[in-house]
C-alpha cells in the first residue's frame, strides 16, 4: 500500500528539488564560463607563443648572419675545405632549440639542415594540432643575406621547426586546462557551499507564499539576508497585509450589502404599506359604498365612482414611482441630460408642488467615454432627489449643476435649507450616500457632502481618464 507524504515533508522536498535545481543550474554556468575564459586565454597563450617563437627565430636568424660569414671566410682562408657551403650542423649546435637551416650559393650550390620532415610530437592529438596550427603563427621562415669581405655569397634561410612548435604549444595550454580544472573544482565546491547557504531564506519564502495561495493571511516574514530576499520578505509581508485588508474589507462589504438588502425591503415593505396599503383600504371602502348603494337600488352618479377613479390614478402614480427608482436608467437612448431631465419631471409630479429643481448641465456627459459614469452620475442624482423629498421637504429650490472639465466630470445637487426644521434637514441614518460614496470611490473619483445652516450640497468628482 503506497504511504502518502504530509503536505509539509513534499513541499520540504519539491523546494529542496528547487534549490538543487538551481544550485546545479549555476554550477554549470559557472563551470561554461570557466571553460569560456580557459579558452580564451589558451587562444591568447598559443597566439603569444606564436609571435614570441617569431622573435626567436629573428634573433637566431641574426645570429646566424655573421657566424655563416665567418665560416665562409675561414673556408676562403682554408684551401683544403669548400668554401661554398658553410658548415650549418656546427652553426645549429650552438642554439638549443631546433630549426632547419638553408643556404643557397650564388653560383647555385644549395645544403641545409634540419629540415627533413619530423613526425607529430607524441601526445599531440591530429585534432588538437590542427586546432593550435590554425590558431598559432604557423610556419615561420626567414631569409639573410651572407656577405664575405663585403661582397655578397649567398641566402640563409632559416625555418621553425613546426612539431617543436606545437609540441610547445600543447604543453602550455594542457598546463592551463589542468590549472583550470583545478581551479573550475574548487571554485564549484566553494559556490556550492555559498550558494546553499545564500539560498536557505527560501524555504520560509516558498513556504509563505503557499501559505498566501492557500488563503493564510497572517503571514509575515523576517528581515531576510541578503538585500534581495529582504526586499521579497518585504514584498511578500506588503501583499499579505494587502490580501489581509482586502479579505476584511469584502467582509465589511458583504455585511454592508446585506445590511442594504435589508434596508431596501424595510422601504418595499414600507412604501407598499403606506401608499399601496391606504390606497387598497380606500378602494375596498369606496366599493363596499358603491356596492350598498347599489344592494338598496340606488343610481350611481360620476361623483360616486370618482374616489374609486382618484385611488386608482394614487396607485398607478405610486407604482409608476417605485418601478421608475427600481429600475435602470434608460441613458442608452436618451442620453444623460435628457434621461435627468426626465427624472426632475417625474420627481416633480410626485411632489405635487415641492421644491423647484432646476437642472443646469451643458452637452459633455452625453458623450462620456466610460459607460460607468453616465449611470454613476444618475444614480447620484437621484438618490439626492430622494434625500430632498424624504429630509427637506421643506426647501424652497434646489439645483443640479453638472459641468464636464478636462480632466474631471463635476456633478453637484444642492438645496436651500431656508425654513427647513433642523432634524428634517440632518441626513437620516440610511445607507444612500455610503453606498453612493463607495459607487464613486470605485471609479476613483471624489465624494463629498457639505451641510451649512442655509444650503445641502452633494458633489461627486469623476476622474476623466482612468488611472
Amino acid at each position: 500500500m503506497p504511504v502518502t507524504l504530509p503536505a509539509s515533508i513534499r513541499a520540504t522536498r519539491s523546494h529542496y528539488n528547487e534549490l538543487m535545481n538551481l544550485k546545479l543550474l549555476l554550477l554549470i554556468r559557472m563551470t561554461a564560463m570557466g571553460l569560456l575564459c580557459w579558452l580564451a586565454v589558451s587562444v591568447y597563450v598559443v597566439g603569444q607563443s606564436g609571435r614570441r617563437a617569431a622573435q626567436d627565430i629573428a634573433g637566431v636568424a641574426d645570429q646566424l648572419q655573421p657566424m655563416v660569414a665567418a665560416d665562409i671566410m675561414r673556408r676562403w682562408a682554408s684551401l683544403d675545405s669548400d668554401a661554398r657551403q658553410p658548415d650549418l650542423g656546427g652553426a645549429a649546435a650552438r642554439f638549443p632549440e631546433p630549426m632547419c637551416l638553408r643556404y643557397s650559393a650564388l653560383d647555385g650550390s644549395y645544403s641545409d639542415w634540419g629540415c627533413a620532415a619530423s613526425p607529430l610530437g607524441s601526445g599531440v592529438p591530429h585534432w588538437i594540432a590542427r586546432i593550435l596550427g590554425a590558431l598559432g603563427r604557423g610556419h615561420i621562415s626567414l631569409q639573410r643575406r651572407i656577405t664575405a669581405y663585403r661582397i655578397a655569397v649567398g641566402t640563409l634561410q632559416v625555418e621553425s621547426d613546426d612539431a617543436s612548435l606545437l609540441q610547445h604549444q600543447w604543453r602550455s595550454v594542457r598546463d592551463l586546462l589542468g590549472l583550470a580544472a583545478v581551479m573550475l573544482l574548487a571554485l564549484d565546491m566553494l559556490a556550492f557551499w555559498v550558494v546553499g547557504r545564500a539560498l536557505r531564506p527560501t524555504a520560509g519564502i516558498v513556504a509563505a507564499v503557499e501559505q498566501l495561495g492557500e488563503g493564510m493571511h497572517d503571514v509575515r516574514l523576517p528581515a531576510l539576508w541578503p538585500r534581495e530576499f529582504r526586499l521579497i520578505a518585504s514584498g511578500i509581508n506588503r501583499l499579505a497585509q494587502r490580501l489581509a485588508d482586502s479579505h476584511a474589507a469584502r467582509a465589511q462589504l458583504t455585511a454592508r450589502l446585506i445590511s442594504v438588502q435589508e434596508h431596501e425591503r424595510r422601504e418595499l415593505a414600507h412604501e407598499l404599506h403606506e401608499e399601496f396599503g391606504q390606497c387598497v383600504s380606500a378602494l375596498s371602502a369606496v366599493s363596499a359604498s358603491l356596492r350598498h348603494s347599489v344592494s338598496r337600488g340606488e343610481v350611481l352618479t360620476e361623483a360616486d365612482v370618482s374616489p374609486l377613479e382618484t385611488g386608482i390614478e394614487q396607485m398607478l402614480s405610486s407604482l409608476r414611482g417605485m418601478l421608475q427608482g427600481l429600475s435602470m436608467p434608460p441613458l442608452e437612448q436618451q442620453g444623460l441630460r435628457s434621461a435627468l431631465a426626465d427624472l426632475v419631471a417625474a420627481w416633480h409630479i410626485r411632489q405635487h408642488g415641492g421644491p423647484r429643481v432646476v437642472l443646469d448641465a451643458d452637452a459633455g456627459p452625453d458623450q462620456l467615454p466610460n459607460l460607468e459614469y453616465a449611470p454613476c452620475v444618475y444614480r447620484v442624482v437621484q438618490e439626492c432627489l430622494n434625500n430632498i423629498a424624504r429630509h427637506a421637504p421643506g426647501s424652497s429650490s434646489a439645483c443640479i449643476c453638472i459641468r464636464q472639465q478636462p480632466q474631471w466630470l463635476e456633478v453637484r445637487v444642492s438645496n436651500d435649507l431656508v425654513g427647513v426644521k433642523q432634524e428634517h434637514a440632518a441626513p437620516g441614518t440610511g445607507m444612500g450616500l455610503k453606498l453612493l460614496a463607495e459607487r464613486v470611490r470605485a471609479l476613483h473619483g471624489v465624494f463629498s457632502v457639505e451641510m451649512s445652516a442655509v444650503q445641502f450640497a452633494v458633489q461627486a468628482s469623476l476622474p476623466m481618464t482612468r488611472p
